[in-house]
């Protein structure tokens, strides 16, 4: 493995074949283009975008998530992310 691609793997025939297809319906030039994409699609699932930085924060409970970047802890009120900085020190 090299640093260009860190993440290798071997798909069986059938997942291959997914992935074939989805390069070409997508009009992609690679394999890893493919996998790049539904990597940001599942993580958009999973994770919420925080509002002072726009880094993905990770969910920590049911209405709470943290940014490690920032440090905000963001609350789900009326369905709506908020977030508040954690004080420093």
């Amino acid at each position: 493995m090299n640093a260009d691609t860190p993440n290798q793997f071997i798909l069986n025939t059938e997942e291959q074949e997914m992935v074939d297809l989805l390069r070409e319906e997508m009009g992609l030039e690679s394999s890893a283009e493919v996998m790049h994409l539904l990597v940001r699609q599942a993580i958009q699932r999973i994770a919420i975008t925080c509002p002072q930085c726009g880094h993905f924060a990770r969910v920590t409970e049911r209405d709470q998530a943290e940014c490690r970047s920032c440090l905000s802890v963001i609350t789900l009120s009326e369905d709506i992310w908020d977030a508040t900085r954690t004080p420093a020190g």
